[in-house]
């Protein structure tokens, strides 16, 4: 389970809601979007000011021939529609996870950072959200919100949301005798 941002820009004329329900409604493998220049140099130009901000952030390198064994297709086929790039803090991070598509992006956190450290992700979150709005207009949503962020705030209703959920969470694990989330788990993107 993670807190997701979700990052677009509505068409003209488009609203809010129409434009999150048109480019977020349905769960995708890859990218379905026809290819173009102009969408693979702004999914550029976004990973690198990205990195910029925070260096530590590293690109995912795909394993095309693996995904379209998965897939049984071909390699071209796979790298057209795993087009979208994906960046991870380090391994002993903060778990966030940025994953950059055509036409919109999805900022992620797990749910295991309490207090101060989860105030910092915020912070940090917060800085990735003004690069998309900077370079590419993007606006950014919170769906656990139900709305768009102003980025000229600070985040603290997001850090409430999160930390309550957390320590719900934390609470109903002690309770039943699992192990606690405030034990930091393998990040959540790996799945061996």
């Amino acid at each position: 389970m993670s807190y997701d941002i979700y990052l677009f820009k509505p068409d003209d004329g488009e609203s809010v809601e129409d434009a999150f329900e048109r480019l977020f409604s349905e769960d995708e493998d890859g990218d379905e979007s026809e290819p173009s220049a102009e969408k693979e140099v702004l999914k550029a130009k976004l990973a690198d000011a990205l990195i910029a901000a925070n260096p530590l952030l590293e690109s995912f390198q795909f394993d095309y021939a693996a995904v379209a064994k998965s897939l049984k297709t071909t390699e071209e086929e796979a790298r057209r529609q795993w087009r979208h790039i994906e960046l991870n803090g380090p391994e002993d991070g903060n778990g966030i996870q940025i994953t950059i598509e055509d036409g919109k992006a999805t900022v992620t956190v797990p749910y295991w950072h309490e207090g101060d450290d989860a105030k910092r992700v915020f912070e940090e979150i917060w800085k990735y959200l003004k690069v998309f709005q900077t370079e590419a207009g993007y606006l950014a949503f919170d769906p656990q919100l139900e709305c768009p962020l102003d980025l000229s705030k600070d985040p603290d209703e997001m850090i409430q949301t999160y930390t309550g959920f957390v320590g719900t969470m934390n609470t109903k694990f002690v309770a039943s005798n699992e192990s606690s989330v405030s034990d930091k788990p393998q990040p959540w993107w790996k799945f061996w």
